[in-house]
């Protein structure tokens, strides 16, 4: 099984990793807000941490989270783990910068996207949800 990741958490692996300022591959595109997973990644040049996904993919919310107005797309969006897309992503460690990402599958109407965002401390947020992060409450 793996390793649940909660908000602490998040904002504890993220705080240490602020401080990298390496000259990293990872650094050269902006991924502050969700992206393509850029062609020039190597997914043996991140390590997989955990995830954030409470429940199955198709038992989790697909609300988000935007109290000031942003959107999916928004650099400045909340990172609310109970809420989409957050609820359905997986924690990632660059090996060269040591910055923290989060990945998700963004599952359109014709196809499947690999999305990726870097994580900013300042942007987590332990924001409730109705049904914990649940689409309908467990019965």
């Amino acid at each position: 099984m793996e390793r649940l990741i909660d908000v602490q958490t998040l904002k504890e692996l993220t705080a240490s990793s602020g401080a990298a300022r390496l000259d990293c591959p990872s650094q050269r595109r902006d991924l502050s807000g969700w992206g393509d997973w850029p062609i020039g990644f190597h997914e043996e040049d991140f390590m997989r941490l955990g995830t954030l996904s409470r429940y199955a993919p198709e038992e989790s919310t697909l609300d988000e989270y935007h109290p000031g107005g942003t959107n999916y797309w928004s650099s400045n969006a909340p990172i609310a783990p109970r809420y989409y897309p957050y609820n359905q992503s997986t924690v990632w460690q660059c090996v060269g910068c040591e910055r923290i990402y989060l990945r998700h599958n963004d599952d359109g109407a014709y196809h499947v996207a690999s999305r990726v965002r870097l994580v900013e401390a300042t942007l987590i947020v332990d924001a409730a949800h109705a049904q914990n992060g649940r689409e309908s409450p467990a019965g």
